[in-house]
């Protein structure tokens, strides 16, 4: 069955909640070729600036002008590259990246650092994490960003530290709270290997934000405090030698919360439900799952608590309603879908790892099309888009090459 007239078996509001979104999810993805990158210094918790500000200019790559999208544009990034975006409005979006790409100590890359856009420019970058001045890499690891209200945004990675802030200013980066143990994962090559640790983040509302890694543990910060941390694992063998491991998936994570009271989560082939209290797994969606330790990344969005999308490799997937998920369906034929972002029901865009986008209109999914061009510095990091609400859309690849879409909801 074609993308362009993806599920079209189910009823429409399950074709609409393909179109869910979040670039939280918008997540850190798997594996990145690298560049050294010199490290900056900065004061923890304070704001601090290691570059001149950084003033769009058309992308040396001629990509051809896609209808209700801008001309590509570029910023200067971070040493790492850019690895989340996220968007209050259509003039308001941070971006984060630095520190390492997780290519261990071989490789110490800068400082973490965020940059905010006005609609227009992008601001200075500030330091949230600091670069170690000498020894075992502790600068963050593929770090991804979730901004809302207030503003408030939290930064995550997988080194396991959280930094707060309004897009701008600060605080001091603080580990997250240890799991409860469970047996490593055989396929896990452990912290410090090339792309062995990513983390998502969710944040609906100040009052809760959700945050999941790539070993199947969960952190949950409702009305300002953080809640005991879960830790979820899967059945590794058969019989009497089956020993529960913890999960682990080599490549992106997701997790997207519609309210304050409910998130979903996933992690390679599991599927985490949050229910205002705690954390449970669900039956796994997957057709054809996907193998143990597959580094191929997975995205999710749920514009409201009924509808999920999950977006995997080429494909996707649709709960709706109850917690039957479709199989999975092609969608990007060839092409490696690297996040969603919904703000509605009726309007979603997929990026690729290209730099092209695919745009639900509550019906049908159009595209692929071409915004930016495919990194070629940063390579294997991925594609960031967030869409606040159906007119603005924001997408940046690892290079720093972005776009805005400003057209209309394209019509049903």
């Amino acid at each position: 069955m074609g993308p362009r007239r993806l599920l079209a078996s189910l009823s429409l509001v399950a074709l609409a909640v393909a179109a869910c979104g979040c670039s939280s999810s918008s997540s850190a993805t798997a594996t990145a070729e690298h560049r050294t990158a010199t490290p900056t210094t900065g004061v923890p918790g304070a704001t601090t600036t290691s570059a001149p500000s950084a003033t769009p200019t058309t992308v040396p790559v001629t990509v051809p002008h896609a209808p209700g999208w801008t001309s590509a544009l570029t910023t200067l990034p971070p040493g790492g590259g850019f690895t989340s975006v996220s968007c209050f409005s259509d003039t308001l979006c941070v971006a984060a990246g630095g520190g390492t790409t997780g290519d261990g100590t071989a490789l110490v890359a800068g400082s973490g650092v965020a940059m905010s856009w006005d609609g227009a420019t992008w601001s200075s970058p500030s330091v949230y994490f600091p670069a170690p001045a000498a020894g075992v890499v502790t600068a963050p690891v593929l770090p991804t960003l979730a901004c809302t209200s207030g503003p408030l945004c939290l930064i995550v990675d997988g080194s396991g530290h959280l930094s707060s802030g309004d897009g701008t200013n600060w605080a001091t980066p603080l580990p997250l709270s240890t799991p409860p143990a469970l047996p490593a994962d055989p396929a896990d090559p452990g912290p410090g290997h090339p792309g062995s640790r990513t983390a998502a983040v969710s944040c609906p509302t100040p009052s809760l934000c959700a945050v999941v890694d790539n070993t199947g543990h969960t952190y949950t910060l409702r009305n300002g405090t953080w809640l005991a941390p879960q830790s979820f694992g899967a059945l590794q063998g058969f019989g009497t030698a089956a020993v529960r491991t913890s999960l682990y998936q080599g490549g992106r994570v997701g997790v997207s919360c519609p309210t304050s009271t409910s998130c979903t989560a996933v992690v390679g082939t599991t599927v985490l439900d949050w229910n205002r209290s705690s954390w449970s797994a669900e039956a796994a969606p997957w057709s054809s799952p996907l193998a143990p330790g597959s580094t191929v990344p997975v995205s999710i969005a749920c514009p409201t608590v009924t509808l999920c999308a999950i977006v995997n490799g080429d494909a996707i997937v649709v709960r709706n309603g109850d917690k039957a998920w479709t199989a999975r369906q092609t969608l990007d034929p060839g092409r490696q879908l690297d996040s969603i972002s919904c703000p509605t029901r009726s309007f979603c865009v997929a990026a690729d790892d290209t730099g092209a986008v695919m745009l639900w209109n509550g019906s049908t999914w159009t595209g692929p099309q071409q915004v930016v061009p495919a990194a070629t510095e940063y390579t294997g990091i991925g594609v960031s888009v967030s869409c606040p609400n159906p007119q603005f859309c924001l997408l940046m690849n690892a290079d720093g090459d972005y776009a805005a879409y400003t057209g209309p909801a394209p019509a049903p």
